[in-house]
């Protein structure tokens, strides 16, 4: 056994045992794990007696980083008489809503806040938001060969000073999500944003703007906070500062530390595919220092989920949580990350349509599509939480379902596993079909990322009778989920179906 789950199996004992705390939502670490409120995290002492075994210590989370947003161009472009003109990919861009019209930060905000607690009801624990926001259209750092983004939505001025009417929105985030038990993520610099703040030899505004951010949430009476002072350093040129590079991120972590007096815990987080499997200095510094690890999983199979939670581990060692807050909309990364116990976060691009997605304003904060519900619903069987309900949702672009060789009600034996096949008419035909997923009684059960679509990746007599092993006799239910990529990269749609079947003795 090695020494992770030697250290859960310790902390487990001792939980019973641990002093109720009342008040304030108070997210701790210790050792590899979280707590909130001196329990660990999913615990039936943490209010979660029927959450998988899994997930203890560990953080759900989705990524909301434009809860915060807003422009400082706008209205000059950002609305539809005047949008943002995008490399082609995704066409024009606005932030208008279709309703009003008119781009409002502050209503923004106050619905993201509003759904708050439906979130937190399916049991998520914890959100990501950004002073400076993340990518709002299709996922891209700028435009054609253009490294900054066209928009201006830094929450800090070129000399790094707090913009009030950020940290006022920021500061609202954090009280309601104390209130309902909730971690929030405050994540400061953004790859394509971060040059908004002036660069300079000594990266003097930079470190301002971390001084500004660390005192402002050390200030506040809140201690439901962790701080991702950076968005994914890496080895690329995405960031213009030092300080935000691989080789200067040490020196951040350590400012934000000091500044907040070890107050709030602070980490920055890592890319995906791009996890070494040795130590590289000065990184490895960093990441030692860190007070937690964060890393994202996005465009990973679920197998690749669970290489790079073996070789973050490695890297970093055990005696820190590990944290994935970004990897994309597919439920099996979630289960892929649970089976080894870390905690996970949804990424849904969206359309900038006021309907799919999170990240591209206008957003909808509600579980307004099935990809959302997806989420929502997984993340609910998982900690024993009330599932929500499914939305009504009309697309003439999502994909067409039709079950080969199966028909709802009829009885399922080997021959008819064996046989399954699901067709998927793509209706935008402009992006492909990026997987099929399947799903009994809820939880997941095989995946195909081409054609033909299959429930059982293999013929062979032996995964027919494993299939039929897996479950009781009696009445069960097929879910179908066809993921439909909407844009160049991270926009993804899907369309569920659900039928019965009854199984064999």
């Amino acid at each position: 056994m090695n020494r992770f789950f030697c250290a859960l199996s310790a902390f487990v004992l001792l939980a019973p045992f641990a002093v109720a705390q009342s008040g304030p939502t108070v997210v701790g670490i210790r050792g590899p794990f979280f707590t909130i409120n001196g329990h660990l995290t999913y615990t039936p002492e943490g209010g979660f007696p029927n959450a998988d075994p899994n997930l203890v210590g560990t953080l759900l989370n989705a990524r909301a980083v434009q809860a915060l947003f807003d422009d400082a161009n706008y209205p000059k472009q950002g609305t539809m008489q005047n949008p943002y003109k995008t490399a082609g990919l995704m066409g024009d861009v606005s932030w208008d809503y279709p309703d009003t019209g008119k781009w409002d930060p502050e209503r923004n905000t106050r619905e993201f806040i509003a759904e708050l607690p439906e979130w937190r009801s399916t049991g998520l624990l914890a959100v990501t938001v950004n002073l400076q926001g993340g990518a709002p259209s299709d996922g891209h750092f700028g435009v054609g060969d253009e490294v900054v983004q066209p928009h201006d939505a830094s929450g800090f001025d070129p000399r790094g000073n707090l913009k009030p009417a950020y940290a006022a929105r920021l500061q609202r985030v954090i009280e309601e999500a104390d209130k309902l038990g909730m971690v929030v993520i405050v994540g400061f610099f953004y790859q394509g944003t971060n040059e908004r703040i002036l660069a300079d030899p000594e990266d003097r505004y930079a470190r301002e703007a971390i001084r500004q951010a660390s005192l402002f949430l050390k200030n506040l009476p809140n201690r439901n906070i962790l701080i991702e002072v950076v968005n994914e350093t890496n080895p690329q040129a995405y960031y213009e500062h030092p300080l935000m590079q691989p080789d200067g991120i040490l020196d951040a972590v350590l400012l934000a530390q000091k500044t907040v007096e070890h107050q709030i815990p602070v980490s920055f987080s890592w890319p995906p595919n791009s996890i070494p499997q040795a130590a590289v200095r000065p990184i490895d510094a960093a990441i030692d220092a860190a007070d937690f690890v964060l890393f994202h999983t996005n465009h990973q199979t679920p197998e690749e989920v669970h290489q790079s939670i073996f070789n973050m581990r490695r890297w970093a060692g055990y005696n820190k949580p590990l944290l994935i807050n970004e990897d994309g909309v597919s439920p099996l990364n979630l289960h892929a990350a649970v089976q080894e116990r870390v905690g996970w976060g949804y990424y849904d691009q969206g359309l900038n349509n006021y309907l799919d997605g999170f990240q591209s304003p206008p957003t909808n904060w509600g579980i307004s599509t099935p990809a959302k519900w997806m989420f929502f619903e997984q993340v609910a069987r998982l900690t024993g939480s009330k599932i929500p309900a499914m939305p009504k949702y009309d697309s003439d672009k999502t994909p067409l379902i039709k079950l080969v060789g199966f028909t709802p009600g009829q009885v399922m034996n080997a021959a008819a596993a064996a046989q399954l096949e699901v067709i998927v008419e793509n209706r935008y035909p402009r992006w492909p079909i990026n997987r099929v997923e399947f799903y009994v009684d809820g939880m997941p059960f095989s995946y195909s990322k081409d054609a033909p679509f299959q429930l059982l990746k293999s013929h062979a007599p032996w995964a027919a009778n494993r299939f039929l092993a897996s479950f009781g006799p009696g009445k069960h239910t097929l879910r179908v989920v066809a993921y439909d990529r909407r844009g160049p990269r991270f926009a993804e749609s899907c369309t569920i179906l659900e039928v019965p079947f009854v199984l064999d003795k």
